[in-house]
């Protein structure tokens, strides 16, 4: 607020500031109802897969599927990981290595 500008009795003034790499930035930043309730659940369970091959360093699918909690919102076999793995390799997220599912370029970064 600059020296001329008066506070509203009522209102309230803050400032601050926020640094970081953008994504993380954005992402705490934005609003969880900007996201349809639809996909929370989805989004939820990409990020625990996420979060399981980055812990693990990368894995199999079979691997991967054993140490998924059994709090996600679908089940997530060895086929359905392969499925969702599939998906998140075209965003960068994931790479494929042989057989191991591994933290792709954008989880690296």
């Amino acid at each position: 607020m600059s020296e001329d500008e008066q506070p509203d009795e009522e209102g309230v003034a803050v400032s601050m500031e926020i640094t970081g790499p953008y994504e993380d930035v954005v992402s705490k930043l934005k609003s969880e109802e900007s996201r349809p309730d639809a996909l929370a659940p989805l989004t939820g369970d990409l990020e625990t897969l996420l979060d399981t091959v980055q812990r693990m360093g990368g894995g199999t699918r079979s691997a991967i599927a054993d140490e998924l909690p059994g709090e996600m919102a679908a089940d997530y076999d060895a086929a359905a990981v392969v499925e969702t793995m599939q998906v998140l390799e075209r965003y960068g997220l994931v790479v494929l290595e042989g057989n191991t599912w591994k933290p792709g370029p954008r989880i690296e970064e």
